[in-house]
């Protein structure tokens, strides 16, 4: 199995996330400029509005 590490380390992820929420940037612009896949930032987006800044954690386990 694979490790599922980001290179993004938390902080990052939460800047990267909060700058699409509060429109300063669109999802587009903000993934090309931090070198992360669109899905992977709408994937972040997702669980940072479900769990706030706890669905940024890695999780260390697999999740079925």
């Amino acid at each position: 199995m694979s490790k599922r590490l980001t290179k993004h380390e938390l902080d990052e992820r939460i800047q990267i996330v909060q700058q699409v929420l509060n429109k300063r940037k669109s999802i587009g612009t903000t993934a090309k400029k931090y070198g992360v896949d669109e899905r992977i930032l709408k994937s972040w987006i997702r669980k940072y509005q479900a769990d706030g800044v706890d669905g940024l954690k890695e999780s260390r386990n697999w999740k079925s």
